[in-house]
């Protein structure tokens, strides 16, 4: 999810308008100017041909496009597709100076002026979801009826299995993971004992990127065993949002 969303004004530094889908909290005056700040090394590093940066703050990713002294820039999560974000904040920003570009010349430093035009980011970023991926979740079949009931005592509350779900139970491992796949998969050449211990990470709640922290492999080594596992029939996926 796009999480937030900053039209900031390149001469003063002052965030035209503000726009939150998600979790992620900003405080906008230092975020304008930290951002603005940014822009301006940004151009001056790349000789003045600079339009998008992105930066990497681990759990999520910032991308900043500018142009005609307007800076846009989107908190999304890092499974978001960064080429759709780009193209959603370019679109955003092209209908800004639009709209609004004569007008900045002139600016009085008034931003209510600027407020009807969240209806058209709104629309543009479909509400932070623009750019969503469906993350695609390994389970091993043998969880996967029990993870069907624990997932059915959750819709009996009105609750369903989220991306936030992933984020607190990243360290806890559920009661069926104490079972086990047929050792004939070691004996028969399929896994070797590492693998074996590592197939079972694979519990509905960890995605790929989780379960190579947790090994304390690359992650490339863990698609390779997530991928034989589905090959030997004995995996499937879980898509969510």
């Amino acid at each position: 999810m796009i999480h937030n969303v900053y039209i900031i004004d390149q001469k003063t530094g002052i965030c035209l308008l503000h726009r939150k889908y998600g979790s992620i909290e900003f405080n906008q005056d230092l975020v304008s100017g930290f951002l603005t700040a940014l822009k301006d090394f940004s151009i001056e590093f790349s000789k003045g041909s600079g339009e998008l940066k992105v930066i990497d703050m681990q759990v999520f990713y910032l991308m900043l496009v500018f142009r005609e002294g307007v800076l846009i820039t989107a908190a999304a999560d890092k499974n978001d597709d960064a080429k759709i974000t780009h193209k959603a904040l370019n679109n955003i920003i092209d209908k800004f100076i639009d709209q609004f570009g004569n007008i900045l010349d002139k600016w009085s430093g008034d931003v209510r002026i600027f407020r009807d035009f969240a209806e058209q980011v709104d629309e543009i970023l479909e509400n932070g979801r623009v750019a969503e991926i469906p993350i695609r979740i390994p389970i091993l079949k043998i969880y996967k009826k029990d993870f069907k009931k624990s997932q059915s005592r959750l819709q009996k509350k009105g609750m369903t299995l989220s991306e936030d779900d992933l984020r607190t139970v990243s360290d806890t491992k559920p009661d069926w993971t104490s079972k086990r796949l047929p050792k004939q998969v070691i004996t028969q050449g399929f896994l070797n004992e590492k693998q074996y211990e590592i197939a079972h990470l694979a519990d509905g709640f960890h995605t790929v990127t989780d379960i190579a922290e947790d090994a304390g492999l690359p992650e490339a080594k863990i698609q390779v065993i997530i991928d034989n596992l589905d090959n030997l029939g004995l995996l499937k996926f879980i898509e969510i949002k």
